[in-house]
């Protein structure tokens, strides 16, 4: 396999995991707001566990398919071009 490669890779998923906790932060903060707001109180601690739960497999889709088109294109620019 070509270095090049290699090194698109290892950054890509280095940056996605980079960038995971505070993605997962920000879409666990979004989705409390909206459903203490559609529900009108407070969400217990089994609600906000059973949220964030669900919020793990979203972050974790965003970053990645980001840091893979990310590094793609910044990299395509100097190492994939020949």
């Amino acid at each position: 396999m070509d270095p090049n490669r290699i090194w698109y890779v290892v950054s890509s998923i280095i940056l996605a995991a980079l960038l995971f906790r505070p993605v997962k932060k920000l879409i666990f903060v979004q989705r409390i707001r909206r459903a203490e707001a559609k529900l009108k109180r407070a969400l217990t601690e089994g609600e906000r566990k059973e949220i964030e739960k669900k919020t793990v497999p979203v972050a974790a889709l965003i970053t990645l398919t980001f840091a893979f088109l990310f590094n793609g294109i910044i990299m395509g620019k100097y190492y994939f071009s020949k």
